[in-house]
């Protein structure tokens, strides 16, 4: 059962969509309500990586099942424009993510302690969250021990 009294309005997560084969799709989301929130991400279209940025609803989505926290809106508020900028600035898509996620730490707007442990931390929570892609419940969620 997720554990929605974890999820902030306002926080970073690195987001997890279940996909058919392999691991979950990443990306990042910042979410002003409970129900949408911004996304930046990278998809492999025709043969290339293309990053967008666009809403996306947190709740009642087919694919989305995983939220980890990786900076709380306590700590400081990150903007939709200083998350596109920063994950604008690099070019698959876990990898992508936590290079983002360097980019936020380095302009500290996160506090980030260890990329792998982070990349460990979100492969082994989102790996159990496949019944949390659903349009009947709110994905995981779970603040990261890693970032914040």
């Amino acid at each position: 059962m997720s554990n929605i009294r974890t999820f902030t309005v306002g926080s970073l997560y690195i987001a997890g969509f279940q996909q058919s084969g392999g691991g979950p799709h990443a990306g990042l989301i910042l979410a002003p309500n409970a129900e949408e929130g911004s996304i930046a991400h990278i998809k492999h279209q025709f043969g290339a990586w293309s990053y967008e940025f666009r809403k996306q609803r947190l709740q009642q989505s087919m694919s989305l099942s995983t939220l980890l926290k990786i900076h709380d809106v306590s700590a400081g508020a990150i903007t939709s424009d200083e998350l596109d900028e920063a994950a604008r600035s690099l070019s698959e898509c876990l990898n992508w993510t936590l290079k983002v996620v360097q980019v936020l730490h380095s302009r500290g707007l996160v506090n980030l302690t260890s990329v792998q442990h982070l990349a460990n931390e979100f492969s082994d929570f989102a790996g159990g969250n496949r019944n949390y892609a659903r349009r009947t419940v709110f994905p995981n969620v779970k603040a990261s021990a890693n970032c914040s």
